[in-house]
């Protein structure tokens, strides 16, 4: 970098030849960072728009040399891609379940724990995992109760009192949430 005097006299060829000088960085943090779906054409193109940013912005005789610069812009997009990648607009993307691997009934119309859909389907793929660990009781209740049933109706399908019936419910949903808050943070 500190043969190239200025910006405009950098050419196709310099700036390949100033990229490939600086790809060990992309392949340190391709080896540190995993982004779905990202393939190695995604972080050479990556690498290529951040050094074309450090280029641009890079100012001498502010304390840092010019790859620990380009680096640290790298590295920011590189985590601007992660953020984005877990924006909880785009959780349903992340956690998309096919219907024909988990059965329609975990989408039935019933389903009516939480108003919004994405939110829905993470909570029924979590349940369909294990992932909240619920007893036999609170399992069942929470089955019947999707499906649409009333509590009494699940008290006497299941041979256990109403109050019975709605603290299991209710412990279902406290699990629920837990698990839900603990993943956002």
């Amino acid at each position: 970098m500190e043969d190239l005097m200025r910006l405009e006299e950098i050419d196709d060829d310099a700036f390949e030849k100033l990229f490939m000088q600086y790809l060990p960085i992309i392949y340190s943090m391709q080896a540190r960072y995993l982004i779905r779906d990202f393939e190695y054409d995604d972080w050479l193109q990556e690498g290529r728009i951040a050094l074309n940013d450090a280029l641009h912005s890079y100012r001498r005789g502010r304390g840092t040399t010019f790859g620990l610069y380009y680096k640290m812009i790298f590295e920011n997009r590189i985590r601007s891609l992660l953020r984005r990648q877990q924006a909880k607009k785009r959780l349903a993307q992340q956690q998309a379940v096919s219907i024909e691997k988990v059965g329609a009934e975990a989408f039935s119309e019933h389903f009516q724990y939480h108003e919004f859909t994405e939110e829905n389907i993470y909570i029924s793929e979590l349940l369909l995992a294990g992932e909240i660990p619920l007893s036999t009781l609170e399992n069942r209740t929470l089955y019947y109760y999707l499906k649409g049933e009333e509590l009494v109706t699940i008290a006497n399908r299941l041979n256990e009192t109403e109050k019975a019936i709605h603290n299991a419910l209710n412990r279902a949903k406290n699990k629920i949430k837990k698990k839900i808050y603990s993943l956002k943070s």
